[in-house]
């Protein structure tokens, strides 16, 4: 990526996020950040069989693509970058389990949701998985992401170009005890450390 672009995306990041209710886990060591919100969409069940309904609590799991585009920066290779994406999720989650855990809301969050066109792989990290409804916000969604992708991938560029309009968007969820249960005695290692 451009570094002119990637300085400039960072100033957007931190308007961005002073502008909205996102939350850091552990700014500049954790993938993820999160805003705790009610959900509003249809019922979802958990890998552990645990429904996550309209109304009820949870963490809304945004995936801070600015952070990893300054972590894949240079990383040319595809399963590189994949593979350095999964790291970071593994090595956040614990950071979550233990964030979650220590919120006075702690009782009432129900689980984690997040939307992704990157659900592959997912499942043995205890997320389910369930279709979006093809809704204007969706549709909007999807295209973020796709810019994203643009951005973030290595041939990023080719790959918007080539990539079918029926990449599917997707919601991926876990219960709050599935995530306490997996994550929360892990010791996560640095972010810095490389692939």
């Amino acid at each position: 990526m451009n570094t002119g672009i990637l300085i400039l995306w960072g100033i957007w990041d931190e308007l961005y996020q002073r502008c909205t209710r996102l939350r850091y886990i552990e700014k500049g060591n954790n993938i993820f950040r999160i805003v705790r919100m009610r959900y509003r969409g249809e019922p979802l069940v958990t890998s552990d069989n645990r429904v996550i309904s309209k109304g009820d609590l949870i963490l809304k799991l945004h995936i801070h693509n600015y952070y990893f585009a300054t972590l894949s920066k240079g990383v040319k290779d595809d399963l590189r970058v994949a593979l350095l994406l999964r790291q970071q999720i593994m090595r956040s989650l614990p950071q979550l389990a233990s964030y979650l855990n220590n919120m006075e809301e702690r009782d009432e969050i129900k689980g984690i949701v997040g939307t992704t066109t990157l659900s592959k792989g997912v499942t043995p990290l205890g997320f389910s998985v369930s279709n979006v409804p093809m809704s204007w916000f969706f549709r909007y969604k999807r295209w973020y992401l796709k810019l994203m992708i643009r951005f973030i991938h290595p041939d990023g560029k080719k790959r918007m170009k080539t990539w079918d309009q029926d990449v599917p968007l997707k919601r991926v969820y876990m219960s709050k005890e599935e995530l306490l249960r997996r994550y929360l005695m892990q010791q996560p290692e640095r972010a810095g450390d490389t692939v």
